[in-house]
């Protein structure tokens, strides 16, 4: 029996696709081999490509450039390019610039798997590469959201809410207003039932005297969803940053907190740069969404606008109570008008879709065990800390520590307003000592200070 070739894409067919766009097949072969059609996969690879951004100069004229002084150096006079500092960072300060893609790219298939240069990373374009986990988690995303709710118009809506809250309150049974009004009769007496329990209409479950006299049933029931926080969160779903991610590919920075001692107000707000592994605390009074605001303000007030937009274009954040003030996170402090970010949120209870600022917070629980307090702590000693963490080496950078990759794409400037400097590797702890030794070396400056 053969494939029904118009049957969606499983999960091993995209393990498939991966796998052979790796060795460098034709979108012709691959679709012949899993017995679909080629426009089909064609679709799915456009669908399902994730970017990976350069960490070096992709300028088309980089090779032959000459410039120099870009960056505003007059003591040194060498060619911008071709110096070992300046090269990597001259295109950002450069009025010739103009970003190069590879010519591979604009033929079929359209991606970077199975490229020599990458596995030789040799590579310094943007690469474009087709993941199949990432696109099962998506097609299972979206499959889920077309199951779930219900498909009904505005219109629709309205009619079924006046017919059945109507025929409710004068004392009717569901079943006798669905059966006695044709008009509504497109949706199941069932329908009319959910639409009732989760709160859609104006009639409630108080309007069912049998269902007020019934106990429950111990049955796993749909949580009913706050309805003010539902309309905020239109156009900052995960779906949503799915979308704006493939439009404009912008740098995503992911967002969460940590928190001390149950019970305890103070929290730290942390905030992980995904391009380079950078990840930046701030310390909270308070473990609420006004704290946040105050927090992301106050970074702004030391980075001005234009600087926070470059370093902080897109927040992806969880669901958690602080993140609510999505208006009060977005707009600029300096200027209400200006839009200094972009605010999306993860689904709920997947913690893997921002899985790079969960694991980073491994390293900060080593210097702050879960369940400390952060009663005693200061905003210099949470810089300090992540100092430390942005300066460990990681072999899943290739042996580079996070303050090296950031300082290749982001301005000098940053680092010295907010107080972020490398340490040196051979003084480099991750362990409570650290907070322990710097308030130790604290006390003693302080006593001889007034000794003296």
């Amino acid at each position: 029996m053969t494939k029904n070739r118009h049957s969606r894409l499983t999960k091993n067919d995209r393990i498939r696709i991966q796998a052979y766009l790796d060795k460098g097949y034709s979108i012709r072969s691959i679709a012949k081999d899993i017995k679909k059609n080629p426009s089909t996969v064609l679709r799915e690879i456009r669908r399902n490509t994730f970017l990976e951004e350069n960490l070096g100069n992709d300028c088309a004229y980089f090779t032959s450039c000459s410039e120099r002084h870009v960056c505003g150096r007059l003591d040194c006079n060498a060619i911008c390019s071709k110096n070992r500092m300046c090269k990597k960072i001259c295109y950002k300060h450069c009025t010739m610039y103009e970003k190069k893609d590879c010519d591979k790219l604009s033929r079929a298939p359209h991606v970077c798997n199975g490229c020599v240069r990458i596995r030789q990373r040799t590579c310094f374009y943007d690469k474009y590469i087709y993941k199949a986990d990432e696109a099962q988690r998506r097609a299972e995303y979206e499959m889920h959201q077309k199951n779930s709710g219900h498909d009904l118009t505005l219109e629709e809506y309205i009619l079924i809410d006046q017919i059945v809250t109507d025929g409710l309150r004068k004392g009717q049974a569901p079943y006798h207003i669905w059966k006695s009004n044709p008009e509504i009769q497109f949706i199941s007496i069932d329908t009319i039932y959910r639409l009732i329990d989760e709160g859609e209409l104006n009639a409630k479950n108080l309007d069912l005297p049998e269902k007020v006299r019934r106990k429950p049933r111990k049955t796993k029931r749909r949580k009913m969803h706050n309805e003010v926080l539902r309309k905020q969160k239109i156009g900052h779903m995960w779906t949503d940053f799915l979308d704006y991610d493939n439009m404009h590919r912008p740098r995503r920075v992911e967002m969460d907190c940590i928190e001390g001692k149950r019970d305890e107000a103070p929290a730290i707000l942390t905030l992980y740069l995904k391009r380079s592994g950078m990840q930046l605390g701030f310390l909270l009074a308070k473990h609420d969404s006004k704290h946040v605001v105050h927090a992301l303000d106050n970074i702004e007030g030391i980075l001005g606008t234009e600087l926070f937009q470059d370093v902080f274009p897109v927040i992806l954040t969880d669901n958690g109570h602080e993140f609510m003030d999505i208006e009060g996170m977005e707009h600029s402090c300096i200027n209400p008008n200006v839009k200094r970010t972009r605010i999306f949120f993860c689904e709920p209870n997947r913690a893997n879709q921002k899985g790079g600022c969960e694991n980073n917070h491994k390293l900060v629980r080593r210097i702050i065990p879960k369940g400390t307090s952060l009663l005693s702590y200061t905003q210099e000693e949470i810089t300090l800390m992540f100092n430390h963490i942005n300066s460990y080496r990681r072999n899943s950078r290739y042996g580079a520590c996070s303050y090296e990759l950031s300082r290749e794409y982001l301005s000098a400037d940053f680092f010295d307003l907010l107080g972020l400097y490398t340490v040196r590797d051979t003084e480099v702890r991750l362990t409570p000592d650290l907070i322990r030794e710097y308030r130790r070396s604290y006390i003693k400056q302080s006593e001889s200070y007034f000794n003296s």
